[in-house]
């Protein structure tokens, strides 16, 4: 099968609710609306680098947009949100934060095992022994030396990725140490944790729980029937 055949991919398989192309476009022309034009740059060259597997990869491997356009989605969700919070914190440079939403799971693209399908069989050795978080920051090094993007400024996105998953324990060696890195960093735990409510809550019986779910804490969450799930 081959994209050619022009198959419906999520008549077959799990995937996410908006065209992959529409997303990549969404966060390209994002990135080409910011004020800074290094972070502009810097941005759009990452994407177009990585187009080709942004594509159809998830976002992990079991857990929270364990999907084929999965990390794609995740991007575009946070992206949303962070537009409303930058709307009520005129405060926060809203290129910083976006650019940062954009990248801060790139390296996503190495440390899953995903193929042509875009799903993901585990972890690659360098994604088991570096990880996205490490990834990511020499990915976003690497483009910045090669475009010739200020050292702060690549140290600020840098920063972002790595604090974005807030402790130690979830894997980031230093906390969000300025605004818009906290911003990304709440909103990104934001995203994965209603994702994994939702998908857990979706088909629960009125009034039932859940069985303890590892990844929130070993919480069991209670279906109301007040939502539209």
């Amino acid at each position: 099968m081959t994209e050619e055949d022009h198959v419906d991919m999520s008549e077959l398989i799990p995937c996410a609710p908006f065209d992959s192309e529409w997303m990549f476009d969404e966060l390209y022309n994002a990135a080409g609306n910011f004020t800074d034009i290094d972070l502009t740059r810097l941005t759009q060259y990452i994407l177009r680098e990585n187009k080709e597997k942004l594509l159809r990869w998830p976002a992990a491997f079991k857990l929270h947009h364990a999907q084929r356009g999965g990390l794609l989605y995740h991007t575009y969700t946070i992206l949303k949100l962070a537009r409303s919070v930058c709307e009520i914190y005129p405060a926060l440079d809203s290129d910083l934060v976006y650019a940062g939403v954009i990248l801060h799971d790139i390296a996503k693209l190495f440390e899953l095992d995903a193929g042509k399908l875009g799903l993901a069989s585990g972890y690659t050795a360098e994604g088991q022994l570096v990880g996205h978080i490490t990834m990511g920051v020499a990915m976003v090094g690497k483009a910045a030396a090669e475009l010739c993007i200020p050292d702060e400024l690549c140290m600020l996105v840098q920063h972002m990725l790595l604090a974005h998953h807030g402790i130690p324990e979830h894997g980031s060696s230093r906390p969000p140490m300025f605004p818009e890195a906290e911003v990304l960093s709440e909103l990104d735990m934001l995203d994965s944790r209603l994702y994994e409510m939702f998908e857990a809550l979706e088909d629960m019986e009125k009034g039932a729980f859940t069985e303890r779910i590892w990844a929130l804490d070993n919480r069991q969450l209670y279906r109301h029937g007040h939502n539209n799930l």
